[in-house]
């Protein structure tokens, strides 16, 4: 009995964690194992991940088949074998399926009604066949061609098809019990053919789907003292095509009870199988979509949309960068580090690209966005995904354009400069404009009366100075006052070429004599109006006041 439990004690340290993620303690007692239900395993190891996804752990259906052995030479594991299936099948969850394959010379996976999804009645019914899972003495004599070699490819192929045929479920199981050896003619152990191998790797390749999980196990029993099957490299290159690692365990000849145990250390690795298939459903969304624009000016701007997922509620940006060594990237402080929790679908701005120097430059570099999915039950995520990457909520897109790096954007530099030249061209053309303003005007002399003394003196083109002179030697000579001299200017003051809208205007000054009022001694000629000149014709101020009309024409 020792020897016994010794092997139940192997068995159970064996078989760690599907997939080699996470492995139970070593030499953990079967009794244990079976007094442990298996959701207290999961709140004990996966608390957190366990309470977010309890709803769906309910709702997660697993799919397990069984292909069993019941030719002649595996007749003798019946009370080893049934009772564990029988065990196994009351654990069994209802909504989960259980395909049952006899195999032996042929393999037919709904022998006897052994494909059922479990209910109340149905896991009875299941139960009761199972005690009629393997031929009793008349039907091996009646028979015994049909159970007198083992066909391990019918059994796979049969394995395949269900599968196939059940394409809803979120984790399948596969068992094999058998002790591996290929006999499928004249019970001649033989490897599968070349041919076998290529129809049952196209098979699996096309039951494989990246959203179901599937993990595969070999139960061999010993047979005629050989200890290793004959075909299970080639039955694990199989599965290698699947995916999935075929896990062996060899069961000792006379051990009673380890088929039974082996089982119910299943139970708890099932519900592990569960919650892993959940997160690696849920772990697979790509959470973040990013179109990424970069302007002529460098600023670089992103559509995110963003759509949280239970495992993944929170999104946190967390750089933004150029692989290009002459640019950089001047990221937007208000994004970085910025979280998001709920639904995003919004344009940001991530920052501006600069150069070393200023003026266009050729980008042709990629840019990079990163963003972070902070969770608080990362260490039990990594547990359970193990070497699977997690979802990476990052953009990249390689930019060809040229960039316009300057202290201003192009828009506003181009504008500066196209003023600028208009400018300089406003100056030169003023500059020539002045250059060209002459003076051109006539002249009317009135007495004290208001009448016209002599005639409209018309004065030709000045380019700088005109000198008029009244009374004595003048022209118009029309102060009455003999010995009268008054005499006055006009000169051209220029406008600055700078203040490209100033015209040149022309300015009156007092040379000889001196006004009636005593006081104006110069004014503006102006186009729009006739500038009246008050003077005073004699040497005292009793003299008689004349008035002068200049008008420029």
């Amino acid at each position: 009995m020792k020897r016994y439990w010794k092997i139940s004690v192997l068995l159970a340290y064996f078989l760690g964690f599907i997939g080699g993620n996470v492995f139970f303690e070593g030499a953990m007692s079967v009794q244990k194992v079976q007094a442990q239900d298996p959701m207290e395993y999961l709140e004990d190891n996966y608390p957190q991940l366990t309470n977010l996804f309890r709803d769906e752990l309910r709702e997660c259906h697993a799919h397990y088949l069984f292909a069993v052995d019941v030719s002649l030479s595996m007749c003798k594991y019946e009370d080893n074998v049934k009772p564990a299936l029988t065990s196994f099948m009351k654990a069994v969850p209802e909504g989960d399926r259980v395909t049952i394959i006899p195999f032996a010379t042929a393999a037919e996976a709904n022998k006897m009604g052994f494909d059922v999804t479990i209910t109340r009645d149905k896991r009875s019914s299941m139960i009761d066949m199972i005690g009629r899972l393997y031929p009793d003495q008349n039907e091996r004599r009646v028979n015994r061609a049909k159970y007198f070699d083992t066909n391990i490819f019918a059994a796979q192929q049969a394995v395949a098809k269900s599968i196939q045929e059940n394409p809803k479920y979120d984790v399948n199981f596969v068992f094999y019990i058998s002790d591996m050896m290929h006999c499928p003619k004249d019970n001649i152990d033989r490897q599968f053919t070349e041919e076998e191998m290529v129809q049952m790797k196209s098979q699996v390749r096309s039951a494989k789907s990246d959203e179901v999980q599937t993990r595969a196990f070999a139960l061999e029993l010993p047979r005629a003292g050989k200890p290793e099957g004959f075909i299970l490299p080639q039955l694990k290159e199989i599965y290698k095509e699947w995916g999935v690692e075929l896990e062996e365990q060899y069961v000792p000849d006379n051990a009673q009870g380890v088929i039974r145990d082996w089982f119910e250390t299943q139970k708890d690795k099932i519900m592990f199988m569960k919650l892993q298939a959940i997160v690696i459903k849920e772990n697979k969304t790509n959470p973040m979509h990013v179109e990424t624009d970069v302007d002529i000016d460098g600023n670089v701007t992103a559509q995110v949309r963003w759509s949280p997922g239970k495992l993944y509620p929170k999104l946190t940006f967390d750089s933004t960068y150029l692989d290009a060594r002459d640019f950089r990237l001047d990221c937007n402080d208000e994004y970085v580090g910025y979280s998001v929790v709920g639904e995003m679908n919004e344009k940001v701005r991530l920052g501006k690209i600069k150069h070393s120097s200023w003026g266009f430059h050729h980008l042709s570099d990629s840019l990079h966005m990163n963003a972070l999915l902070p969770v608080p039950y990362q260490d039990e995520l990594n547990r359970v995904l193990g070497d699977r990457p997690g979802p990476l909520p990052k953009a990249a897109r390689d930019e060809n354009k040229w960039i316009w790096t300057f202290i201003m954007p192009l828009w506003l530099t181009a504008t500066l400069a196209l003023l600028l030249l208009l400018y300089i061209i406003g100056v030169i053309s003023a500059a020539i404009r002045n250059s060209r303003y002459c003076f051109s005007g006539k002249v009317t002399v009135y007495d004290p009366m208001g009448i016209q003394t002599g005639e409209t003196r018309k004065v030709g083109k000045q380019a700088s100075n005109a000198v008029l002179t009244f009374g004595k030697g003048g022209t118009p000579s029309a102060c009455r006052v003999d010995d009268a001299e008054w005499q006055f200017t006009i000169r051209k003051k220029n406008g600055n070429p700078l203040l490209v809208f100033q015209k040149p205007c022309f300015i009156w000054e007092r040379k000889k004599g001196y006004c009636a009022t005593g006081r104006d001694q110069s004014g503006r000629l102006s186009y729009a109006d006739k500038t009246m000149v008050k003077i005073k014709c004699g040497k005292s101020r009793s003299e008689e006041t004349h008035q002068v009309k200049v008008q420029l024409i």
